[in-house]
């Protein structure tokens, strides 16, 4: 994979998403690409990329899905009890995920939440440890809103785009995920509400995931 070499910023573009997808699943639980099953992402974070995944409120407003910490130091979080913001010291290779946030959702949600920080840890690791050598004081993190961006302009927004485009990926691969979207005989022309569900539900995402996968994948 290419890397800007001034800030290590990989360049993947979507038509190679599926590969990267398949390249991290063929390293930590390849056998999600021989059969259709349910991703188990929470232990691959932990037992596979060696990250600390924890549930902690991250704001008041419920926009932040999660974050991904490149280098110790100084985070802000948000303390719902108190109904104020604290600074907190956290490691490397921490995950935080805003339980509220997710609750507002589906379990769909907190697993392509949890996909989508591994992808910055898989990927982007390289840029955010660069900025540290710039202002090594704070933690260097990325937050993921819970609004996906519009096109992106800048480095951080590249890379945002680049885990919102892969996370659903790793979660449905392709080939499994097309060989259980025919067993169900989703097609076009069909209401294909209950594959959609059935899909929704086995693979542990959302039914929103569930019908762009099937459009990527050209079933629908």
């Amino acid at each position: 994979m290419d890397y800007n070499s001034r800030k290590l910023v990989p360049f993947i573009p979507p038509s190679k998403y599926d590969e990267v997808a398949n390249e991290f699943l063929e390293q930590y639980y390849p056998k999600a690409l021989k059969d259709p099953m349910p991703v188990p992402i929470e232990q691959i974070a932990k037992d596979g990329l060696g990250l600390d995944v924890q549930y902690i409120c991250l704001t008041e407003e419920l926009d932040i899905y999660g974050m991904t910490i490149f280098t110790d130091g100084l985070v802000e979080v948000y303390d719902p009890d108190e109904g104020l913001y604290d600074t907190r010291e956290f490691k490397a290779r921490t995950v935080l995920v805003d339980p509220e946030a997710v609750k507002r959702t589906n379990t769909g949600c907190r697993n392509n939440t949890l996909a989508h920080e591994c992808v910055h840890w898989y990927k982007h690791r390289y840029y955010y440890k660069y900025q540290n050598l710039v202002l090594p004081r704070y933690a260097k993190y990325c937050k993921c809103n819970v609004s996906q961006l519009p096109e992106a302009t800048d480095d951080e927004n590249i890379m945002e785009a680049q885990a919102i485009g892969i996370a659903p990926r790793i979660l449905m691969p392709k080939s499994t995920f097309t060989e259980a979207a025919e067993r169900l005989g989703v097609a076009y022309d069909k209401d294909n509400r209950s594959a959609i569900g059935a899909l929704a539900g086995y693979f542990e995402v959302s039914k929103k995931s569930v019908e762009i996968r099937l459009k990527e994948c050209s079933l629908l």
